[in-house]
């Protein structure tokens, strides 16, 4: 490789190491103003200073506000993706991949409390339909799994999407009374609180 060559592959390296730390600046700062604001009322220039750089940088990486907030999102939901593949699932009972799975999202959600007020902010018809999640977020509520909880006897005789509904509005209940609680409850004491209640509102007694 000739000089010209390694200095030019020089100058790629810190511009992509520069894009990548001023990105991940701007998707900090963004989940936290998103969380404060909301979407409304966010503005890229709040973004912008909250992150310590200029405007102009914001609109390099991102093209406005919607790409910056779907950037969010799918920047959180890929990484629990990623936790909740890491579950075993052949030949489990489904009682016990739920409760693996609300553990992995408990403690994912309560380590990221700007992303958790952000995600609660847009609560409000979760609970009745798994569908308004954000985008790539309904996935995770597995209708299939539930219809298997249900067939087997695992589950209560009920309506499968019924239950995956209750599961994610009782689960949103629980973590908007810790954030009021000023996050106080230790994190593994909420999620034994959350297991408990699905314990009892979803699983028949063996």
């Amino acid at each position: 490789m000739s000089a010209q060559a390694r200095a030019r592959e020089a100058r790629e390296t810190v511009r992509k190491a520069r894009h990548d730390a001023y990105r991940g600046l701007i998707l900090e700062a963004a989940e936290r103003i998103f969380a404060d604001k909301g979407y409304a009322d966010a503005k890229v220039q709040d973004i912008a200073l909250a992150a310590g750089v200029a405007t102009g940088t914001v609109y390099g990486i991102f093209s406005g506000k919607k790409e910056l907030y779907r950037a969010v999102h799918r920047e959180n939901l890929a990484e629990l993706a990623r936790r909740y593949a890491e579950i075993a699932t052949a030949g489990r009972p489904v009682r016990d991949i739920i409760l693996d799975r609300t553990a992995i999202a408990t403690r994912f959600l309560t380590a990221r409390p700007d992303y958790l007020r952000m995600y609660l902010r847009e609560a409000g018809t979760w609970g009745l339909d798994a569908s308004d999640l954000p985008e790539g977020a309904a996935a995770f509520m597995d209708g299939a799994l539930y219809r298997r909880g249900v067939e087997s006897g695992e589950l209560v005789d009920e309506d499968p999407v019924l239950l995956q509904s209750l599961t994610l509005a009782c689960n949103q209940v629980h973590f908007v009374h810790w954030l009021r609680g000023g996050m106080r409850e230790d994190p593994e004491a909420l999620l034994a609180r959350i297991h408990a209640h699905t314990r009892r509102a979803l699983f028949r007694e063996p």
